[in-house]
């Protein structure tokens, strides 16, 4: 600032009195602050009442003093006369100390064009604190009130779509990260619309409606991580490690604080929508978030119940991450992913429906390609949790309680059965989760074996599809038929049904069956799909083999003893039809090994002779795969509820009143003639009485002896690694 009408005298060769400056410091400290003054528009000056003149070198027309041109002059000063500036700044510093905005100071320091002295004489007086530069006369208390609607105050800043569009202008063109900087401070503000926050008194903006809310995010997931890019000069690599970058330091600060906000707004969105666009965009952020080891924790935290608990859309987007935050941080993550992962799936696999069997088949796959991306960490993982399940099934064997035997008959237990069998299926055949192949099957037979009776036939034919999964995938002889030909021996097909069952019931989500449905037309037809279905299959599988003939000898024996003995037509054709597929293959396979010699002890040529029939393919494999694709089909529609669309509301005959009452009158009669006859029964009948009450209280008991577990134990509690010592 130039000041006129204010000379300093001094006499030649003497330097000024100490009053004399005394005098001259009070009269510039009393000219700029405790004058009133008048703004001449057209002279560009202020005016105060004794018609002394002040230039405004800013040449703005504002009422407010340009900082930047106070603290060049001063500098001038500093060089000119350095005694009277070090007077100043010892006698008065309010002259010497003025505070310069944030903004300003993003302009001083993305200006290229000023220069290095300037520069630095201006970062010296930044690190004194100073107090504000805004100097009003006659200033009240009503420009500090408090805004009652928001609670802040009014010199906020609100948002709007005008604002918006032009930092979209800004935010495209500018390399500096002044309007990077507005946008993190818009989306903080923005935050706490929907977060909880004790610091809404320091937010510089005001976010007011869902519009202004949406254009806000929208600029941010759009625009930040190009302009981020350009500042930091990365490129187009979408792998790359931010914090080796030469700018890093200035983006820093920006960077964490906009990634912890959106992870907190992840946190409280519930819209599906709003978190698929959300996680994409922190897709894109992932690779910043390397740089800030404290943020990986809570990251991953949000990811891990997005991808267990949200819709279809948003677990996918979640997984990726996650995967994308696994390959790069294999060391320090991999290990935590692991037991965290698992244990969610165990968590959220408790109930099984036709609803959340989707969601439990793609955490299962997806689960098993985070193992799978190092398998030496995997089997001492595997090897724990599968002693685990071993330790289970022992306490079942021996113990024998209701408990116990909850503990292994449920949907926790089979879902964690059948993620191992998927994990080590995928796994290589030199890797070391081959290793657990062996106990784990034993487990799954053990689990068979428990409770042998036909309430649990569905959990049965579970593991049943798992043993000739494994033995598919791993080209390893596991014995699937005998526990499948032993239901047709010992359930009796031909008795009567003492219900009609409505709707069919698909063993797909259960594990157990009621007394009920065990009476019921519905459990027989399923039990007899069941078994053509498995069986069908483990012949497919065996379709090619050498010793084909020779191991399906029992099965066919038992086939057609059952044939013999079943009366319902329905059920005999469909064994029938089995019966001439698999007789059709044992005869092809004998045509052709008598066609060529081959010793036994020789593997090789077997193994050639075999994988010969496989490409041919068999007229058994190529039936099972169209029956298969039919039977997939229909358990689509299952599992999409088509279904339920056709409701199964049969007509109602409804009687009139008059035939009621009529009814009734001949009920009632009935009854005083049928009164006559019970009392002279005779004294023999009276004392069967309580004996077939006595049976009748044994069966009860009985019965509820069988009824032992339940499908609602949770098995989560007891996965400890303290239990595995």
């Amino acid at each position: 600032m130039k000041i006129k009408n204010t000379k300093t005298v001094t006499k030649k060769g003497k330097e000024p009195t100490m009053k004399k400056k005394k005098r001259l410091s009070k009269k510039i400290a009393n000219n700029m602050v405790n004058k009133d003054f008048e703004h001449d528009v057209n002279s560009g000056c202020y005016k105060d009442k004794d018609e002394n003149v002040y230039e405004d070198d800013a040449g703005s027309g504002e009422d407010d003093i340009d900082p930047r041109e106070h603290k060049k002059s001063l500098m001038k000063l500093k060089q000119t006369d350095p005694e009277f500036y070090t007077y100043l700044k010892e006698n008065d510093k309010n002259l010497l100390e003025f505070n310069i905005s944030d903004d300003e100071n993003n302009d001083i320091d993305g200006d290229d064009d000023d220069d290095d002295d300037d520069k630095s004489s201006l970062n010296e007086l930044d690190t004194r604190h100073v107090p504000n530069t805004h100097l009003e006369v006659a200033s009240d208390e009503s420009d500090y009130e408090v805004d009652e609607d928001s609670g802040t105050t009014k010199d906020k800043r609100k948002i709007t779509l005008q604002l918006l569009k032009l930092w979209q202008e800004e935010i495209q063109k500018d390399r500096s990260l002044k309007t990077v900087k507005r946008a993190v401070e818009a989306f903080h503000a923005a935050l706490q619309t929907v977060a909880e926050s004790s610091d809404k008194d320091s937010l510089r903006y005001k976010v007011e409606g869902g519009v202004v809310f949406n254009g806000v995010v929208q600029l941010c997931i759009l625009y930040l991580p190009d302009a981020l890019k350009r500042f930091l000069k990365l490129g187009t690599d979408t792998h790359f490690q931010a914090h080796k970058c030469k700018k890093f330091g200035k983006a820093k600060g920006i960077l964490k604080s906009y990634l912890s906000d959106l992870i907190k707004i992840l946190q409280n969105v519930t819209s599906s929508n709003i978190l698929t666009v959300l996680l994409k965009h922190l897709h894109q952020m992932l690779p910043y978030t390397q740089s800030f080891a404290s943020l990986t924790k809570p990251l991953l935290k949000i990811l891990l119940n997005l991808w267990s608990t949200g819709e279809e859309t948003v677990r996918v987007v979640s997984f990726l991450s996650i995967l994308r935050v696994a390959t790069t941080n294999r060391e320090s993550v991999l290990e935590t992913l692991f037991k965290a992962m698992y244990v969610k799936y165990v968590e959220n696999s408790k109930f099984v429906s036709f609803t959340t069997l989707p969601g439990i088949n793609f955490t299962r796959h997806s689960l098993a390609e985070i193992y799978l991306l190092d398998n030496n960490l995997a089997y001492n993982h595997a090897f724990l949790y599968i002693r685990q399940l071993a330790i289970h099934l022992r306490n079942a064997m021996t113990l024998k309680k209701k408990e116990n035997f909850q503990a292994v008959y449920n949907w926790q237990y089979i879902n964690s059965l059948r993620f191992w069998t998927e994990l080590i299926t995928l796994s290589n055949s030199d890797s070391m989760l081959r290793a657990l192949l062996y106990p784990l099957v034993q487990i799954i037979i053990g689990t068979i074996k428990l409770i042998p009776t036909p309430q649990y036939y569905p959990l049965r034919f579970h593991c049943l599809q798992m043993l000739i999964d494994i033995s598919k995938e791993t080209d390893v002889f596991i014995p699937v038929l005998p526990f499948l030909l032993e239901i047709l021996n010992s359930y009796d097909f031909n008795k009567k049904h003492k219900a009609v069952s409505m709707k069919p019931i698909p063993f797909t989500c259960v594990l157990r069956m009621s007394k009920v449905q065990l009476q019921e037309n519905g459990f027989k037809d399923n039990v007899i799909d069941s078994l053509y279905q498995l069986i069908l299959e483990n012949a497919a599988k065996d379709s090619h083999t050498i010793y084909f003939p020779d191991l399906y000898i029992p099965c066919i024996i038992q086939l057609k003893a059952f044939l013999k003995k079943c009366h319902v037509g329905n059920y005999s054709r469909k064994v029938k039809r089995l019966l001439e597929k698999i007789e059709e293959n044992r005869k092809y396979i004998e045509t052709a090994r008598s066609k060529s010699v081959i010793a036994l002890s020789n593997m090789a040529e077997i193994k050639t002779w075999e994988n010969k029939i496989r490409t041919q393919g068999t007229s058994l494999s190529k039936f099972c795969e169209s029956w298969k694709k039919i039977h997939q089909s229909q358990k689509l529609k299952l599992l999409t509820g088509n279904e339920d669309i056709a409701e199964y509301n049969l007509p109602t005959i409804r009687k009139s009143a008059r035939r009621n009452l009529n009814e009734e009158n001949i009920e009632t009669s009935d009854e005083d003639s049928d009164s006559e006859l019970f009392t002279k029964k005779s004294d023999q009948e009276k004392a069967k009485l309580p004996i077939k009450r006595k049976k009748k209280k044994q069966e009860i008991k009985k019965n509820n002896n069988d009824d032992l577990p339940r499908e609602m134990t949770d098995i989560v509690q007891d996965i400890n690694t303290d239990d595995w010592d």
